[in-house]
């Protein structure tokens, strides 16, 4: 049989998300692009391990993972992805934009307006920075083998630990020139609350267990990127943020932070990670 060129990876607990991994698997297939095979990884925890478990299985020589709840902005989006990704050695892990859905309704709107790193631009030409995500990247298979796969034991914060061991190897991270991807927000405030709860609660966690890999994010591309932090200084960028809310009058926001901090302090205290299957894993370990 012959041995694609590209391994697609789509982590997905149910294998169908709403229906949007059909729909997904679709769009893949009348890509511009057709030397490649579809990998969905169904039922395997945290969303780490299930690229690592769907890199493992790939053929090809460059990985793409896409995130189950994605849409594919256009049909020329993998052959960019190969294209950048081959021309030029230096780039380790390669993006596209993000934008939310045009079916989005009112709340969602206003939310990517507020919310950092919610959108990107798209850009005319190869573009480094900090934007880039596991919404969908593509990266070279032996690359990714090279420096360790995914950390498994993450639930939150697997986008800056990629990017920061991609940039340690002495690689680029970038967004590729006319690529992007539609990626929901939360239809609902309860489900925005829930999330950002979720997320503090994985990101106390992380603290916890992990303290050298609680990276601090940057809401563009311009600030640069701190590998080491400190959770006095976290806390402080987290009271700015709450004050730079409510000064932009941004309310979705300022309640999405403080879900977050609810969030992170309860798993503070109940040592929980708000992800049922490492908590278990854990308990099991210790």
């Amino acid at each position: 049989m012959k041995v694609p060129k590209v391994s697609i990876v789509i982590p997905s607990l149910d294998g169908y998300r709403s229906g949007n991994v059909p729909r997904l698997i679709g769009h893949l297939k009348n890509q511009t692009f057709s030397d490649s095979e579809i990998i969905v990884i169904k039922g395997v925890r945290p969303n780490g391990k299930a690229r690592n478990v769907g890199a493992k299985r790939a053929k090809g020589e460059i990985l793409i993972c896409i995130d189950d709840d994605v849409t594919i902005g256009h049909e020329k989006v993998i052959e960019n992805l190969v294209k950048h990704l081959e021309s030029d050695e230096s780039i380790g892990l390669l993006g596209i934009s993000k934008l939310i859905p045009e079916h989005s309704n009112w709340f969602q709107s206003r939310c990517a307006e507020e919310i950092p790193r919610s959108t990107s631009p798209i850009y005319d030409e190869l573009t480094e920075g900090d934007l880039v995500d596991h919404m969908c990247i593509a990266i070279r298979r032996e690359l990714f083998l090279k420096v360790g796969l995914e950390n498994e034991n993450l639930i939150r914060g697997t986008d800056p630990d990629l990017r920061h061991r991609i940039r340690q190897a002495g690689y680029k991270v970038a967004i590729s020139p006319n690529s992007w991807g539609y990626h929901p927000m939360p239809k609902t405030l309860a489900k925005l609350l829930k999330a950002n709860f979720q997320n503090g609660m994985g990101s106390a966690w992380v603290q916890r267990h992990h303290p050298e890999l609680a990276f601090h994010d940057s809401e563009d591309h311009t600030t640069p990127f701190m590998p080491k932090t400190t959770l006095s200084f976290r806390i402080v960028t987290s009271l700015l943020k709450l004050l730079k809310s409510i000064v932009r009058g941004h309310l979705f926001y300022f309640l999405s932070r403080i879900s977050y901090a609810i969030g992170f302090s309860y798993g503070v205290v109940s040592r929980k990670s708000g992800d049922p299957w490492l908590d278990r894993k854990h308990d099991k370990d210790r």
